[in-house]
């Protein structure tokens, strides 16, 4: 793998699981990474962000699209969930991110931070035109996809930027510190390595 992922996650106030989960996929030409957010709380969104997880693992040669629309497909019958896919590919170096609803995702590199667009809808419910966005990534670059319980406007650089943690430990700091009260959770951390 050409880069360190870590994620955490965290319930909403006296509930045990979370609706918000994380999940990255390895192969030998890119690395699959997702965020997704299950419509409410409960396990009605426990179960839809499992299933989102389960289908973007199904295959993982998909184009970004089409993890959207075969995850859209798939959870017609439950109540649905934000999404956030990125993708490396590891022979071009690029990155291609997409979302759709208020799961965020932002890229930093050469000391700039890019907030990426969203998509309105709701992935098993249906949504607006996809707009990946496609960009070089180099050494060092850091991505962050989370969910809404976390505002969007944290400072997100100078958490990422602390030296010598693990991004597991980035990614529980960003939740210890920045996480809404009374929401669930949830944050993946990538870091490109060449």
């Amino acid at each position: 793998m050409n880069g360190q992922i870590g994620s955490a996650t965290r319930p909403r106030t006296g509930q045990i699981d979370c609706g918000d989960r994380c999940g990255w996929w390895a192969t030998p030409a890119r690395i699959v990474m997702a965020v997704a957010d299950g419509y409410g709380h409960g396990p009605e969104a426990v179960y839809a962000a499992e299933m989102a997880m389960a289908c973007i693992g199904a295959r993982l040669e998909r184009p970004i699209e089409e993890f959207f629309s075969a995850c859209d497909a798939r959870l017609r019958d439950t109540r649905g969930v934000t999404l956030a896919v990125a993708i490396v590919d590891i022979e071009s170096g690029n990155m291609t991110m997409a979302s759709v609803g208020n799961v965020r995702t932002v890229l930093m590199q050469a000391n700039k931070s890019y907030h990426m667009g969203s998509t309105r809808g709701i992935v098993g419910g249906g949504y607006y035109r996809l707009m990946p966005k496609t960009m070089a990534i180099s050494p060092g670059a850091m991505l962050a996809l989370f969910s809404e319980g976390l505002d969007e406007f944290f400072p997100l650089s100078e958490t990422l930027e602390m030296t010598r943690v693990s991004e597991a430990e980035r990614a529980q700091t960003v939740l210890n510190h920045f996480a809404r009260d009374g929401d669930e959770a949830a944050v993946l951390i990538y870091r490109h390595e060449v």
